[in-house]
């Protein structure tokens, strides 16, 4: 993922170098845009018990804490007469929490629709539940580049391995985690995949990760999701602002940032589909 990353922003550096050479300087207020905008953290899956909508207010771009939660709003998810609604968690312990435990077991390939009420606004988003392809299996081969000894530390792919779904389309996100601990917590370290350019079967390098971070005997789990189109180009959008800029919004996403939410909202409604696939890491047994 990291050799993927450095050649998407060497793309983007040359494209910003021709665009700068012929257009004027633009100067933005972006410490204007603290309190302007309610944003939303609103993953929905079928994989998870409890599910969670965050909220708060977005801060400035120069701020480096996070945006203030929000307390007293109405959430709820409807689809169709299902209306599941969502409660504050403690406030004190997790401002801009709600959560809800029903709406995990009756998931389908549905579209659902997230209404949010805050001090007399409402703000809505919709989002299509689309299936997922199984994962067949995991492998975990050393990086050409560590293997030619390009890397100070020594660099495994992890690759994974499926059958894409016959329609066109698809796009997927990818998380891992190691002995359960997730290690891609934030936006910026997810992989994403669109089927554009993909074989009917696949075999991916997904994601890197270094041989210091692991042990025998360690579990890697991998983990896919169903996406839109909007929340794929999202995600993507998100990660060259903020790797280039080297500021994560100030923990929330500033206004050019794609999203599917009205009235002014940002942030991203995604209701996703997902599957798993575990191994066991042992070093004597890898390709």
């Amino acid at each position: 993922m990291f050799f993927r990353k450095i050649q998407q922003l060497a793309l983007l550096v040359v494209g910003l170098l021709v665009w700068s050479s012929c257009e004027k300087d633009v100067i933005l207020n972006l410490a204007d845009i603290e309190g302007q905008y309610v944003i939303v953290e609103a993953n929905i899956t079928d994989g998870e018990k409890i599910q969670w909508v965050k909220l708060s207010y977005s801060s400035s771009y120069y701020d480096v804490t996070r945006g203030r939660g929000i307390n007293n709003a109405a959430v709820q998810i409807k689809s169709g007469d299902d209306i599941f609604v969502f409660e504050p968690w403690n406030s004190d312990t997790l401002p801009g929490y709600y959560y809800n435990t029903e709406i995990s077991q009756q998931l389908g390939e549905k579209t659902y629709e997230l209404s949010i009420e805050v001090e007399g606004e409402k703000f809505t988003a919709l989002s299509e539940l689309k299936p997922v392809p199984s994962l067949d299996s995991l492998s975990i081969k050393i990086n050409p580049f560590s293997s030619l000894g390009f890397t100070q530390d020594t660099i495994y792919d992890i690759f994974v391995h499926f059958r894409d779904l016959p329609t066109e389309g698809n796009h997927y996100l990818f998380n891992y985690a190691v002995n359960d601990t997730i290690k891609t917590p934030r936006p910026t370290d997810k992989s994403l995949v669109s089927d554009e350019n993909l074989q009917e079967y696949v075999s991916l390098a997904i994601f890197n990760i270094n041989r210091a971070d692991l042990k025998d005997g360690d579990e890697i789990m991998l983990e896919i999701r169903s996406i839109s189109k909007e929340n794929f180009d999202f995600y993507n959008i998100f990660f060259f602002q903020t790797d280039l800029s080297g500021n994560p919004f100030a923990g929330a996403p500033p206004a050019n940032i794609p999203t599917n939410l009205s009235e002014g909202a940002r942030g991203f409604f995604q209701v996703s589909a997902t599957g798993q696939y575990s191994i066991i890491f042992q070093e004597e047994n890898l390709e």
